[in-house]
């Protein structure tokens, strides 16, 4: 298995679909995605009904997964927690959308996932202390590409990663 499609679908309601509006929710079927969208308006609107909401295919939203990529078998459990939680792939927004890892700038497993591995780039920041960020205590490090590719490949098709 070389890849694996993530199937997007376009969901909206019958009062938002006159005003063209859609939103998008990965799912196997048309039924799941219609089933995922009723739970995350339902808080809003309980008196929903199934037949509200309409679902359209939306290939050009799918994501692409690779196989898993042979260095995830090296990766410790909380090592591929790190790597999603910088990849955003624990969020549901598109995963990607963030690729950093804020940490103590003595933290061996960011050492090793990054100058062992090649996974991250860093420590950015001030390394002899803490960084300065606004919120934020410690350094960086940043996905490089082969890391970004190997949290897409430890991503299940469908669900959640924890």
């Amino acid at each position: 298995m070389s890849q694996r499609i993530r199937k997007a679908w376009e969901v909206s309601t019958t009062w938002s679909r006159e005003d063209n509006e859609w939103d998008w929710i990965w799912a196997e079927t048309a039924s799941k995605a219609r089933y995922a969208f009723k739970l995350i308006i339902g808080d809003c609107y309980d008196d929903i009904e199934f037949s509200d909401i309409h679902v359209r295919r939306a290939k050009h939203h799918d994501l692409v997964l690779p196989a898993e990529h042979r260095l995830v078998a090296e990766l410790s459990d909380e090592e591929r927690d790190i790597i999603l939680h910088a990849f955003a792939a624990d969020h549901k927004r598109e995963p990607g959308y963030r690729d950093h890892y804020c940490t103590s700038p003595s933290d061996s497993r960011l050492h090793r996932l990054a100058w062992e591995l090649g996974l991250f780039s860093g420590p950015h920041g001030q390394e002899t202390g803490y960084g300065d960020v606004k919120g934020w205590c410690g350094v960086f490090y940043y996905l490089t590409d082969l890391g970004k590719h190997v949290a897409l490949s430890m991503m299940p098709t469908y669900g959640s990663v924890s």
